[in-house]
């Protein structure tokens, strides 16, 4: 009957009708499918229930994918016994998860085999894990801790990096490093890490091999005129932002400034480098083949990330740190800049001064000479009890910072997820987290994300948004007892998180069908 109904009084219905409704009459048959594929009907319900970015989210296809792949359902819970869990992380591959809870008790499991089982408070002494990463390509897992005040001789913080084989995770080589500093990786083979020298607001980042016979073992490579209260790496550094970089570089030798530098670039291309579209246009150019440029460069494009064209392969990575304020701050670390590091390591011994030599060898309360950032983003919320993730795809950055704001008369601190897309190298809208306070607990807050949605915990709730969120929550799960970690698994949508004893795993609902 319903086909034989004048278009007009169809168009009428469809946006009457609220979401689950019209996904029903659409889905009746396929004349009825065709005529409500139309983002006039979509878009609105898509903007009302999520905020959603109109160019992702249009269609009934892409309602249906958030409702089939979004993991609220609870698939099973697992206790642990005696131990509250205090952090889980899954590998980069999803593969292996490691586990810690209260004691220092650190597990990695394979599926559903055991392969590490540590006690590090009676093994090393710790008194509290503060971090858990594992390896780009997963064979290794870099742990992060503080030893008890009466057994730590020296300095108070220890890193350990233990290989994941196939059945087995054993301890390879460890560090010591000072109170109140992080360590991350950089590649499979070296990771950095902090150190203040006893300095409040400048700190070095070193690097360090993960094996122990390698000819240079740790060597500066850094120094910054800023605090620093964590780092993290991302393996992927977009053409437009490395080609930036070596502007501004070359800028720096001929005495120029970057402005003048890309004036110099708009002459001789023949653009007006003050119209930002024709500047981006110009840099994406320069930096790719025409194939890959054309490739890339309309709206619907893949990202540069997974092309496998050789014009993008580099070794360039991205450093992104932040310190007690609101600003993240991002430095590109090319080759060049690691051999000048690796020269004046070789060369550190030597009468003569150079600024090299000043930036990393000097005390840092004794240096004149600093690193400079390449990108200041000033988020609008305070970074102190932040934490940062990346997707894994490395394009999107997620940190999260408090705010402040009453409510009745009293004050609330919030928490504020904020997206840096690290290939535009523009800040996001943030998502409304205004429904969900924050609520003080003894666990440090958690953000975790894949390439569709993210995920952060608040007290006794977790929200999950889309990830090309303008707004409100997808999904909002609240426990009885406060939670103390969330962790998307990095390509299933689905997801885990810990409350007290308790790991509950949560799937999606498309991936329930295939269980049944």
């Amino acid at each position: 009957m319903l086909l034989h109904l004048n278009e007009l009084v169809l168009d009428y219905i469809g946006k009457q009708l609220n979401a689950k409704d019209l996904l029903r009459l659409s889905m009746a048959n396929k004349a009825l499918r065709g005529f409500f594929d139309n983002e006039c009907y979509w878009q609105k319900l898509m903007f009302k229930r999520w905020w959603v970015d109109r160019k992702f989210f249009r269609y009934q296809d892409d309602y249906l994918f958030i409702l089939n792949n979004l993991p609220d359902r609870l698939q099973e819970t697992t206790n642990f016994d005696r131990k509250n869990v205090r952090f889980v992380s899954y590998s980069h591959d999803g593969a292996v998860m490691a586990v810690f809870a209260n004691g220092c008790t650190l597990w990695v499991y394979r599926e559903d085999q055991d392969m590490l089982n540590c006690e590090l408070h009676e093994e090393r002494g710790w008194d509290k894990i503060l971090s858990v990463e594992f390896s780009p390509d997963d064979s290794h897992l870099l742990v992060t801790g503080s030893r008890d005040q009466f057994r730590a001789l020296t300095r108070d913080h220890e890193v350990l990096v233990f290989k994941i084989g196939e059945d087995s995770a054993s301890l390879r080589s460890f560090i010591d490093i000072d109170r109140n500093m992080l360590a991350t990786w950089f590649d499979n083979s070296h990771f950095l890490y902090m150190q203040s020298g006893g300095e409040r607001d400048r700190m070095r980042i070193f690097m360090s091999s993960v094996n122990f016979s390698d000819e240079i073992i740790v060597y500066p490579i850094l120094s910054f005129d800023t605090k620093i209260v964590k780092i993290l790496v991302a393996q992927h550094v977009s053409p437009r932002t490395r080609r930036i970089t070596q502007i501004a570089d070359q800028a720096q030798e001929e005495g120029k400034t970057l402005t003048q530098k890309l004036i110099d670039i708009g002459l001789e291309s023949g653009v007006d480098v003050t119209n930002m579209s024709e500047l981006r246009a110009i840099l994406d150019q320069e930096t790719q083949c025409m194939p890959c440029y054309r490739l890339h460069s309309h709206h619907d494009a893949i990202p540069t990330s997974r092309c496998t064209c050789e014009c993008h392969h580099n070794t360039d990575k991205l450093l992104i740190f932040h310190g007690s304020d609101e600003r993240v701050h991002v430095k590109v670390i090319t080759e060049t800049l690691l051999e000048k590091a690796r020269e004046a390591n070789r060369r550190r011994g030597d009468p003569e001064g150079s600024p090299d030599r000043n930036r990393l060898y000097f005390p840092l309360n004794h240096c004149t000479v600093f690193d400079t950032v390449d990108h200041v983003f000033r988020t609008g919320a305070s970074l102190v009890d932040s934490s940062m993730c990346l997707t894994p795809d490395n394009k999107y950055l997620y940190v999260t910072g408090t705010t402040k704001r009453s409510v009745d008369g009293e004050i609330v601190f919030e928490v504020k997820p904020i997206c840096l897309d690290l290939d535009t190298m523009v800040l996001k809208n943030q998502p409304d987290f205004t429904n969900i306070p924050w609520v003080d607990c003894d666990y440090e807050v958690r953000v975790t994300a894949n390439n569709d949605f993210v995920a952060i915990f608040s007290g006794h709730d977790v929200a999950i948004w889309s990830s090309y969120h303008r707004g409100h929550i997808a999904a909002a799960l609240h426990f009885d007892g406060p939670v103390s970690c969330v962790a998307l698994h990095p390509y299933q949508n689905s997801m885990c998180v810990t409350n007290e004893k308790l790991v509950h795993f949560y799937h999606s609902p498309v991936m329930a069908q295939e269980e049944e």
